[in-house]
Formats: C-alpha cells, structure tokens, sequence
C-alpha cells in the first residue's frame, strides 16, 4: 500500500505568524501564493494593530480604556481592520510611555504626545502636582513620590452586575 509522504514541516515566526520562509517552504501554487503574500500583509497589519493597541486604549478625550479582560475582542477587532485594509500611513501623534514604580504592574504604559520624552522623569515638573487628573499617569505617580503624596486614582467606570436565572427545561431541539 502506497503511502503518501508527510509534507516538510514549515517555519513559522516568533508569534506563530507567517514569514516568506514559511510561504517558500509550503510548495504553493502560483495563485495560492499570490494569496499568501497578500494574507502576509494583511497579518502584518494585523500584529501592528495589536502591538500598537496594546491592553489599553486613549479616547479623544484622553481617558485610558482597559482593554486587558477583552482580549479576544481586540484581536477580532485588530483582525477586521486589517482586513479591510487598514495600515499604519498617518503620522504618529501618540506613543507609549512605559513606566515602573511600587502598586504599577508590570509593563505598565500610558499613552503621550509622540513629541513627549521617553522617560517621564525628564519632563517632571516643579508645578506638576499628584492631584492634576490632566497629566498623565506615570507624571503623577512621580509627582506624588517626589511630594511624599498619594496619587490621585481617577475615578474608573463600573456597573453592578444583575444576574438573571431562568429555570426551564431544555427544548428537546437542544438534546
């Protein structure tokens, strides 16, 4: 009995995404390729929307939007936008601004002026106060370790949630 040989096994990037190499190794046709090379695109998009979006977003208004329980819906979101083809073209106005300190998790960021320095330390002011809600985050982090003072938490959006139980039978379509 003639078995057919198993495929090469294919490279993949970092992220688990396509690469040229992987495209190279797959033995596509000249049409599946064209396609491929399209989807790559598509995918690099695709993971410059998540990395740029990070686990939180900044509205117009400059008010921060945890994003971190939404996961999922980000990368959908991410994915359609690349998809229909949106790409980075536009000048940069905003850009992360990581920052560390006591009670700030791990790869903490807010977002700034892309004009604004990489490290918040250097834009510290003497009249910059913990309780300005108008600077940003890790500026009045700062300014309350420099004061020897409390940040201020700007107030967060919640809603209690209502929990709805219906007890019925299951219809018998659902077994």
């Amino acid at each position: 009995m003639y078995s057919k040989p198993s495929p090469p096994p294919l490279t993949f990037g970092d992220r688990g995404e396509l690469t040229m190499e992987t495209i190279s190794q797959a033995d596509l046709t000249p049409e599946e390729r064209e396609r491929a090379l399209v989807m790559l695109e598509a995918q690099h998009a695709y993971l410059d929307l998540i990395d740029t979006m990070g686990d939180h977003v900044v509205d117009p208004e400059g008010n921060d939007y945890d994003l971190s329980m939404m996961q999922p819906a980000v990368w959908a979101i991410a994915w359609t936008l690349a998809l229909n083809g949106f790409r980075r073209s536009g000048e940069t106005h905003i850009k992360k601004r990581f920052y560390s300190g006591d009670q700030v998790r791990p790869g903490a960021y807010t977002w700034v002026d892309a004009r604004s320095a990489d490290d918040a330390a250097e834009e510290l002011q003497p009249l910059h106060y913990a309780d300005d809600v108008n600077l940003p985050a890790d500026l009045r982090a700062l300014a309350a370790q420099r004061d020897g003072a409390q940040p201020v938490e700007l107030p967060t959006w919640s809603v209690k949630p209502k929990i709805t139980v219906v007890s019925e039978p299951r219809p018998e379509w659902m077994d």
